[in-house]
């Protein structure tokens, strides 16, 4: 009987805890597959189910050279993982389904940052394309790299992670030299790259939003394709620092984004997050350019205006968002540990925010994160060393039919059947 109920309580555990995995390093990265995640630690990658069940560990600490990964981007079409680290400037080639099979090495090639900066990457049509700041103070003209393409396959001109293109570098240049890449995306159909970076000289401070044609099959076409705005925030008070940004899933090919925004100011701490149309980028910003255009940019981008400023709070790290019908959802990461969900009407009217999660020791929220792509139900975050996946709907918080209306959450609805409050697929079920 002993045995029996010991059995019984760590059966209950797991089943408690099965959404939250504690690491013995701390988060630097993790990105979701269409079957696989993926979370990247000082010292190991992690291969684990959407679950949390922890499938394959890859080690990847060099204690001599302290190398340290900071590239990690799954090419689902081509069943790989792209890794790139410090050590030795080195790029790998994983079996996305078997981290521990390694495809393809190589050594002595600069794709990711050399420092611990920020930097963005992710698959642009078959190349991969990274954004980051040019450490090289030796760059001719005043100008430095900021954007490049790299090959990804063996049938690509050129050898695997080779940037060269036709007659040149396929990169972006710039002559800002303090530039800080906050995240970007890939649309899918038609196949375009985004990219957002904050942007300072000697008096002003920018946030910017660059856009190529990525279904282009020369990555130069892709480069040259360049167009890029000025996104600014806000009218009460002047945000320009770009903390965190989504993308919202399109609607008649309209694409909507969503921005943290700050002032860096200790007498004002507030962060705004707005809402923007970034369907239309066209034109040049000054000091961004295709390799060797002359000049180098112009002021001919234009300005985008948020569409709507739907949130203020002094503490804003991360922001992720879904589209239901008529409804966007917004989930905002704090950085003293909440979880916040945010009902925008079709009119971008706020409904109440409602606290999903709360940490007791105020870790702060990694700025990305991440929805389930198999239901969208639940979103995973980052705090420090831990990883959470939580429920993004809590229909039964909504005894009565009056409270679940009030509610006015697009992923819950009253079902007559049952007499209670559930998510639309659970009503459906039951009919």
């Amino acid at each position: 009987m002993g045995r029996y109920l010991l059995g019984i309580l760590a059966l209950l555990k797991n089943c408690i805890y099965s959404d939250v995995v504690n690491f013995d390093g701390d988060i630097k990265d993790f990105v979701v597959g269409n079957s696989t995640l993926f979370v990247l630690t000082d010292h190991r990658l992690h291969q684990m189910r959407h679950d949390l069940y922890e499938e394959k560990t890859k080690d990847i600490t060099n204690a001599i050279h302290h190398n340290r990964v900071n590239i990690l981007v799954p090419f689902e079409a081509n069943g790989t993982l792209i890794t790139c680290g410090t050590f030795e400037g080195y790029c790998e080639v994983l079996d996305i389904n078997n981290i521990t099979n390694s495809i393809y090495y190589e050594s002595y090639i600069l794709v990711g940052p050399r420092q611990n900066e920020k930097s963005v990457a992710f698959i642009a049509g078959r190349y991969l394309l990274v954004g980051k700041k040019d450490d090289d103070e030796t760059a001719q003209g005043n100008r430095y790299s900021v954007v490049s393409l790299w090959n990804t396959l063996e049938s690509q001109p050129g050898r695997i992670f080779s940037k060269l293109a036709e007659v040149s570098d396929a990169s972006i240049q710039s002559t800002v030299r303090d530039v800080v890449f906050v995240d970007g995306f890939q649309r899918v159909s038609p196949s375009e790259s985004y990219l957002f970076l904050n942007t300072k000289t000697d008096n002003e401070r920018k946030v910017l939003v660059l856009r190529m044609n990525s279904a282009k099959e020369k990555k130069m076409d892709i480069i040259k394709s360049l167009q890029s705005a000025t996104i600014q925030c806000c009218s009460d008070k002047v945000r320009p620092v770009l903390v965190a940004c989504t993308v919202i899933p399109s609607v008649n090919g309209v694409i909507w984004a969503a921005g943290v925004f700050s002032a860096e100011n200790q007498q004002d701490p507030e962060n705004s997050a707005a809402l923007y149309d970034i369907s239309n980028v066209q034109g040049r910003v000054k000091g961004f350019c295709a390799y060797g255009e002359n000049p180098c940019g112009s002021e001919s981008g234009s300005e985008l205006q948020p569409l709507s400023v739907v949130f203020k709070y002094s503490s804003m790290s991360a922001v992720a968002a879904v589209r239901i019908g008529s409804w966007i959802v917004l989930f905002i990461g704090t950085s003293d540990g909440q979880l916040i969900k945010l009902v925008l009407d079709e009119k971008f009217t706020p409904g109440c925010p409602t606290v999903l999660y709360k940490s007791d020791d105020e870790r702060a929220v990694l700025p990305r994160m991440h929805f389930d792509p198999v239901d969208y139900k639940h979103i995973y975050i980052a705090l420090r060393q831990q990883l959470r996946r939580v429920s993004v709907v809590q229909c039964g918080n909504y005894s009565t039919l009056k409270d679940c209306r009030a509610a006015q959450d697009p992923l819950c609805c009253w079902c007559v059947n049952t007499h209670r409050c559930s998510t639309q697929d659970e009503c459906s079920d039951t009919s």
